[in-house]
């Protein structure tokens, strides 16, 4: 085999691999879908049985219209961290990059919106302007 067959082969294979690699993020991608679809529905299906045991028993207070779903604890530590050591507003994508993400793929930059924008519905961050975050006067991470 000659330089220039050796150069070709070499081509075709980084060729190769680059298409299984694009198919496999693309898989990646479609199954984080599925994850994020089932995690809601999960959430959805723990609050109508919240509401409906409250039903059944008969209990006495009533349950929030709007509760605030359980955050991820440590995830949610971590962005109040990025958050506090910035001293600034940031958006997401700049939270992304410092977690060591690809801003530009849209499946990371979509996680921390959400749970950022859990962290607001709990009062532990605002949203300064659409898509710009910082953290609300006395939050921060958890101690522990």
């Amino acid at each position: 085999m000659d330089g220039d067959q050796i150069m070709r082969l070499l081509a075709e294979r980084e060729a190769a691999a680059r298409v299984e690699w694009l198919r496999l993020e693309e898989e990646a991608a479609r199954i984080a879908g599925l994850i994020e679809a089932c995690r809601r529905e999960i959430e959805r299906l723990t609050v109508t049985r919240e509401v409906l045991s409250g039903l059944v028993t008969g209990a006495a207070e009533p349950v929030p219209a709007a509760s605030v779903p359980a955050l991820d604890g440590e995830f949610a530590d971590q962005l109040l961290a990025i958050l506090a050591e910035a001293g600034r507003p940031l958006r997401c994508r700049e939270v992304v990059a410092v977690m060591g993400e690809n801003p530009s793929v849209a499946r990371h930059g979509e996680r921390v919106r959400h749970r950022l924008k859990k962290l607001v519905t709990a009062g532990r961050v605002r949203e300064v302007e659409p898509g710009l975050f910082t953290l609300t006067a006395g939050s921060g991470p958890s101690s522990g």
